[in-house]
């Protein structure tokens, strides 16, 4: 991962700024709803030294490139951090607030001093002697004038109190406040921004460079740096300044991954080059930014491992693996993806770490990881779902179009998001996701066990059954309970099709029927039962599973003989036991579906349907599971040759 980050944060290097990693350029509103312009400005928050007076400058025009240099809008940091802020968003006026009047302690005794200089008295005390220091020092006089005008009866200071005091437009918002500084004594007789006094920039450069190393420095000998395992001049401890970066997995803090560490020589055992520590930090937020994707609802980084010696564009290999990421994990409707599914054409060997995280961008925390996923099993996985999405719509008696769609005209692509939907998350066991799991064996390419899919399927079907959606996260109320059971049932059916594929599915019954050569029958098969053998063939059918369809096709004729004579619940469903079928279970279904024909005169309808199950039900020997069983009478009782 480490070479990864390097590599990535060289490339974003090229053309950055001194100040780049430090500033931020926030994404401030410049449409209205409607889509009229809006005109941002920056708002100038004078401190007048010689006067003690606090005012307001005139209104700037704020230039989305330009202002943030202009001004220094430092990036905030959050966290324990001190505030050093002297330009911010609007929002962000309490933590101008901060930076120079400090914050009342748990009394609501007002700081003595602001955040800014207590910064420098803790860790940066060779900025006493500057005119910085000495600039915030006389600010501060100015507290209660500034608590006056700006504070809100919450005690924060609140961004509408400077708003008010200009007549702005519907279509006319400030996005920045700065603040500048009027001292005679310093020659300051016109607002003077923070970035232009002396020791500022020195400042941040020690702060969030760690530019420590300079002409008066003592020579030191050359360090290894532990990210390159090369020597280097100017190694010293990883430092990472933001809270939301790959590189707070290690950190001084946790024994996580650093539980065979001295506790006294981390400074040596994370050392690293100061360079590569920029381009750590550099590639981190560029893979935080632009190569994420959400994986059974979880955000994950995407994180190519390649030959350490190849020269590779990595940003335009992201781009690449950034988009068939999506094809796989998200909701795309098909007319978008149908364009990205070309077989890629560089052959070049990598492997994909998909790193699940969480965060509210103050801390950074691991919850999985999928490793060493290659580049052609990415790509196949892909590749054989859409294949099998293209031979689902092409088999007569499952009408996959209409499964696979989001309303009249906005077909889906068959895809792991796809199955997301099949695998029922508990919202009382959140942290137990068992569709991330899943899809971790998948991508892992390690077997799978039935009885847990079908165990799945069954749960899903209860919650359909008895309503219980407030009970799940990811699964949502809208089909009637015959069309839910249908989706589910050949989704599943789509899903074991590509898992038998890659050969990950354990222990799943196969006919031998394609093995064998088949003689032509007396009796040549009608229209309908040639449409069911040719589903058993495609899908793969045993024997058994053959006689549970055979069972499904009756309780629909039953049902729907039900529903006609305006039995709208179709209460022969009943007689299923929805928490799994056993050999019992199957035969006492069977007696009562007898029962039902000759109530319901539909014996021309089903006599030949039983001739087909009886044969095929071996009750001694019966193998299927309960839940097995379940699912394979519904697949009969979804399956609609019109």
């Amino acid at each position: 991962m480490l070479d990864t980050l390097i590599k990535l944060g060289k490339q974003a290097s090229q053309g950055l700024g001194e100040w780049d990693d430090i500033l931020d350029r926030p994404k401030i509103q410049t449409e209205t709803k409607k889509g009229d312009k809006i005109k941002n400005y920056v708002a100038t928050l004078i401190f007048n030294l010689n006067s003690g007076i606090l005012g307001l400058g005139e209104l700037l025009e704020y230039d989305e490139e330009k202002s943030p240099e202009r001004f220094f809008n430092v990036k905030i940091q959050g966290g324990n951090n001190k505030s050093i802020y002297t330009c911010t968003e609007l929002k962000g006026l309490e933590q101008i607030r901060k930076t120079f009047f400090g914050k009342p302690d748990k009394n609501n005794e007002p700081s003595t001093q602001g955040q800014f200089t207590e910064a420098i008295d803790k860790d940066f005390e060779d900025f006493v002697a500057t005119d910085l220091y000495e600039t915030l020092k006389e600010t501060f006089k100015q507290r209660e004038g500034f608590e006056e005008f700006y504070l809100s009866d919450k005690g924060i200071a609140d961004p509408k109190l400077i708003t008010s005091q200009w007549s702005l437009n519907s279509n006319e918002q400030i996005g920045l406040v700065v603040v500048g500084v009027i001292w005679s004594d310093k020659g300051w007789h016109a607002p003077t921004y923070f970035r232009d006094i002396a020791g500022y920039k020195d400042f941040l450069r020690k702060k969030f460079i760690g530019d420590d190393l300079n002409e008066n420095s003592p020579l030191t000998s050359p360090k290894i740096c532990y990210a390159t395992g090369e020597f280097r001049d100017t190694v010293k401890e990883l430092e990472i300044s933001s809270r939301y970066s790959l590189n707070k997995m290690f950190v001084t803090t946790t024994i996580n991954y650093a539980n065979a560490f001295d506790g006294g020589s981390f400074a040596k055992n994370y050392q690293v080059d100061k360079d590569i520590q920029n381009y750590l930090e550099r590639g981190s937020k560029s893979l935080l930014e632009r190569y994420k994707t959400r994986i059974a609802g979880i955000d994950h980084c995407i994180i190519p491992q390649l030959f350490s010696q190849e020269m590779v564009d990595i940003e335009g290999k992201l781009e690449k693996i950034s988009g068939k990421s999506d094809l796989l994990f998200q909701y795309r409707p098909f007319e978008e993806m149908v364009n990205d599914i070309e077989d890629e054409v560089d052959e070049t060997p990598y492997w994909i770490t998909f790193l699940g995280f969480e965060s509210d961008g103050n801390f950074f925390k691991t919850v999985n990881i999928i490793k060493d996923v290659s580049r052609t099993h990415f790509q196949n996985l892909i590749l054989t779902f859409r294949r099998t999405n293209k031979l689902f719509k092409d088999i007569v008696g499952i009408n996959w179009d209409t499964i696979m769609s989001a309303g009249e005209g906005n077909p889906l692509e068959f895809n792991l998001y796809t199955v997301y939907t099949l695998i029922p998350l508990r919202k009382d066991k959140e942290k137990k996701n068992v569709a991330l799991a899943l899809f971790k064996q998948i991508l892992e390419k390690r077997p799978l066990e039935k009885e847990k899919l079908f165990g799945y399927f069954k749960e899903l079907i209860l919650c359909h059954k008895f309503e219980r959606y407030k009970s799940y996260t990811n699964i949502y109320e809208g089909n009637p309970f015959d069309f839910a059971i249908r989706n589910a049932v050949f989704q599943y059916l789509a899903l074991f099709q590509v898992l038998k594929q890659f050969n990950l599915i354990k222990n799943m019954e196969e006919t031998n029927d394609q093995n064998q050569e088949t003689e032509e029958p007396l009796v040549p098969l009608s229209d309908y039962q040639k449409k069911v053998e040719d589903f058993f063939i495609k899908m793969g059918y045993s024997d058994s599973q053959k006689a549970l369809f055979y069972l499904g096709r009756i309780l629909n004729t039953v049902a729907y003989e039900q529903y006609r004579k305006g039995y709208q619940s179709k209460p022969v469903l009943n007689k299923l036991n929805f928490n799994g079928m056993d050999r019992d279970d199957i035969s006492r279904l069977r007696r009562d579906l007898t029962e039902k024909t000759q109530q319901f005169k539909l014996h021309k309808f089903t006599e030949p349907i039983f001739n087909k199950f009886t044969p095929l039900f071996d009750y001694n020997n019966w193998g299927l599971k309960p839940d097995e069983a379940l699912f394979f009478i519904l697949s009969g009782y979804s399956f609609n040759s019109k």
